[in-house]
């Protein structure tokens, strides 16, 4: 096991949670859910485990996870990641999202009903119930009997059975005041936010009843309904909201230098992604979250319709933030700043050493090319699709670190380009243009993806502008495996490169960025066409 996996492990929190194991590409190939996350993820080490577990573990090289508030949340998420990761290794569920919910319809004489198909009824829905220990259709069946709300498919033209027997207030043969229903409603949603005192002390008396009668089976029937209540009350979900709903929740977590940062991002009302950051504190906490949260908006291009999170800060893009003081809201924030704090925990290691790492190949890449001065390097690379959304991006890195700020996105102008080479005269051109006219500091370096080719396009580009004596050009050229090799200067000059070196993790990660940016940029391209 990785030493860096290692260290993870020791800080994984004993709370209830997800965990999804990745390989060595960073690819999700497990997800699960535990009630323990320590006490579950240090089971997968264990020596009598199974052929399948033992696979398993053969592929694992990371893992990340995300805290919940109880075993119902965990499970309710582990279904949603499953549904939209779809790992190798999960044994995939036939209804992922199918958990029963408790609904008050929304229509003039309202009814409640018990449904696994969410939002295809309107109304107010309370649930996902995925806790086995919940007993919901007897709860259910429960508050059908408390609350008097109609009881039959369609309101009757005639009364019914349930009338009579004090059950429905019989909007059938009686005309009922709204501030009624609106009064019943107020009580459902008391109790589903933790006002159930009055509901608890009812089973319990009824409870008490059958165990005088001597009928202790429907009295233990009382008392598992009651305890099922408690669960409820007291572990309200947190992973499902209001369909439609595009929410992020922001958690952060402070320690003197370093500054922990967790978004949920919740679409169509799930908690489907998890965005996490530990950053150097150089700035007032407020500034650093806001200048991240500005990045994020900005490169993600997420629309969200409202972000929450325990502190006022300046948003830009007419973002809406809001501070919950009270309520389901607070919860979900509470959640989210737990889960920045053991990230931090889990992390903060992984963090300094992988900067360390950056700081001191970044050292041996100006020496590698005899660069006194590397404060920003531009890297380059195109992305096309059979010649459609042709395309061409540029990723920047300021004293060896990404910068997203300096990305840039290029949508090639000159339609009788046709190659990977002529885009990358265009980009450039234009790139060095622009800054010429803004008159801004060029890079110290230019890295493109590719070979001779490449390069002599990006110099043929720089000498129309006067720069090809100013700013030094490097491809990084891959062999027949299509694995990256060589650094390319010219002709003649073409360094080897080492891939157990730090220098070759270093420009390896260059390359992944902006080829994840490049086919990012794509896709969309290609999805607004």
């Amino acid at each position: 096991m990785a030493n860096d996996l290692k260290n993870k492990l020791k800080n994984i929190p004993k709370l209830p949670g997800i965990y999804m194991w990745k390989n060595i590409n960073s690819e999700i190939i497990y997800i699960g859910k535990a009630k323990n996350l320590y006490n579950r993820v240090h089971q997968y080490f264990n020596a009598n485990n199974s052929v399948k577990t033992n696979e398993l573990v053969a592929n694992i090289h990371d893992i990340d996870f995300i805290i919940t508030k109880n075993a119902n949340d965990a499970l309710i998420l582990e279904a949603n990641l499953i549904d939209k990761h779809k790992p190798r290794f999960n044994v995939l569920l036939r209804d992922n999202n199918n958990y029963p919910y408790i609904i008050l319809t929304d229509e003039k004489n309202p009814q409640l009903i018990y449904s696994r198909n969410y939002q295809k009824i309107h109304g107010d829905y309370f649930g996902p119930f995925a806790d086995e220990e919940i007993k919901k259709y007897d709860i259910y069946k429960l508050l059908q009997r408390i609350f008097p709300l109609h009881k039959c498919h369609k309101v009757p033209k005639t009364k019914c059975l349930y009338y009579d027997m004090g059950l429905c207030l019989g909007p059938c043969i009686n005309k009922i005041q709204p501030e009624v229903y609106k009064k019943i409603k107020t009580q459902i949603f008391d109790f589903f936010n933790g006002k159930h005192k009055q509901l608890i002390n009812y089973i319990k008396n009824k409870e008490n009843e059958e165990s005088k009668k001597t009928n202790y089976e429907m009295a233990k029937q009382y008392l598992a309904i009651a305890n099922s209540l408690k669960h409820i009350v007291e572990n309200r979900v947190n992973v499902v909201l209001k369909k439609n709903e595009a929410v992020d929740i922001i958690g952060h977590y402070e320690n003197k230098e370093y500054l922990s940062i967790v978004i949920h991002s919740y679409t169509q009302g799930k908690l489907l992604t998890v965005n996490k950051q530990i950053h150097e504190l150089y700035d007032d906490v407020d500034e650093t979250i806001s200048s991240y949260l500005s990045q994020f908006y900005t490169n993600s291009q997420r629309v969200s319709n409202k972000i929450y999170m325990d502190r006022k800060i300046i948003l830009p893009y007419d973002l809406k933030l809001n501070v919950p003081t009270k309520g389901k809201f607070k919860e979900i924030v509470n959640n989210a700043n737990l889960n920045a704090k053991h990230f931090y925990e889990t992390n903060l290691l992984l963090h300094l050493h992988h900067k360390n790492q950056t700081r001191d190949a970044f050292e041996l890449l100006k020496a590698t090319l005899k660069i006194d001065t590397l404060n920003l390097i531009h890297a380059f690379d195109m992305s096309n699709l059979f010649n459609d959304a042709k395309i061409g991006v540029m990723v920047a890195l300021e004293n060896g670190y990404f910068n997203k700020k300096l990305y840039r996105k290029f949508i090639i102008k000159d339609q009788k380009s046709n190659s990977d080479v002529q885009y990358m005269y265009e980009v450039i051109k234009r790139q060095y243009t622009r800054m010429l006219d803004e008159k801004v500091s060029f890079p110290n370096l230019i890295i493109v993806d590719g070979g001779i080719p490449q390069i002599n396009a990006a110099k043929r580009a720089l000498t129309e502008l006067n720069l090809h004596n100013i700013i030094p050009i490097i491809g990084l050229s891959k062999n027949k495996q299509h694995v990256t090799e060589k650094i390319v200067i010219d002709e003649l000059n073409k360094i080897t490169l080492d891939k157990k070196s730090g220098l070759y993790s270093y420009l390896f990660s260059i390359q992944e960025e902006v080829h994840r940016f490049a086919i990012n940029f794509n896709r969309k391209k290609r999805e607004i066409k």
